[in-house]
């Protein structure tokens, strides 16, 4: 599963992201990253160059969902990250559960996730 930061990366051309991506099986993606990169697009000078890059980007990953599963395991890793004093952003907890959830690796390079127990970073 790709993180936010991942695909951008791939959209400004990175190789070796590319090149990573393309080795896997199957790639993953939220609809919280798909959101991430929709909200960054549309506010941008020229979203529709933005949109064509994220369309050919994710045309290959298979979109997770987000069910009562996700948001138990949401609270669980929120709460987690409450007690210990490492709160993350409310979207990677979002990520961090689906990861969990579906028992991906999650892509990223967000040092933070490192955080969340039980979560397989790549």
């Amino acid at each position: 599963m790709a993180d936010t930061n991942i695909f951008i990366d791939l959209m400004k051309g990175d190789e070796s992201i590319s090149q990573k991506l393309e080795s896997c099986n199957d790639v993953y993606i939220s609809p919280i990253v798909l959101a991430e990169l929709y909200f960054g697009a549309y506010r941008s000078a020229n979203p529709e160059k933005h949109l064509i890059k994220i369309t050919s980007a994710i045309q290959k990953c298979r979109l997770l969902t987000i069910d009562a599963t996700t948001a138990e395991l949401f609270v669980t890793i929120k709460l987690a990250l409450f007690t210990k004093g490492t709160p993350i952003p409310e979207n990677d907890i979002w990520l961090a559960a689906s990861a969990v959830q579906h028992q991906l690796p999650l892509y990223t390079s967000n040092k933070h996730f490192a955080e969340v127990a039980d979560l397989f970073l790549v």
